[in-house]
């Protein structure tokens, strides 16, 4: 069996969706992230789980994410939304965490909302200043 160091298996504290962003609570079980001001981000969940089930979750690399709202070329950086969802991080607020960077493609230039689209996942690592 193959394994990836980018991917690791956590606890879902609670229902969590395919490629939806999760963050860690302080049970250190993952749940779907709310908000663009959560640093407690962790990854990417790879499958959907229910509560107390396992879920592997990317950490760092490339995956696919749920959009928000449209995301495109003129904003690549991209922080969490509700329900686990990406969207652009807005220059003005200097709250949101970044924790991606979308990856179009000739194939798919931009991502509109609820679609799936590629990004490169860092994680948190500073405030969008």
């Amino acid at each position: 069996m193959s394994t990836n160091p980018n991917i690791m298996s956590f606890v879902a504290a609670s229902a969590v969706t395919e490629f939806a962003v999760v963050s860690m609570d302080s049970a250190g079980k993952v749940a779907v992230t709310a908000a663009a001001t959560d640093n407690k981000v962790v990854g990417v969940a790879q499958r959907a789980a229910a509560a107390g089930d396992a879920v592997e979750v990317l950490v760092h690399g490339i995956t696919r994410i749920i959009a928000s709202a449209q995301l495109d070329e003129t904003t690549p950086i991209l922080s969490a939304a509700t329900g686990g969802k990406l969207q652009p991080c807005e220059v003005t607020d200097t709250t949101f965490y970044p924790i991606a960077r979308l990856l179009p493609n000739i194939n798919q230039t931009q991502v509109n909302a609820d679609e799936q689209g590629f990004v490169y996942f860092f994680g948190p690592s500073s405030l969008n200043t």
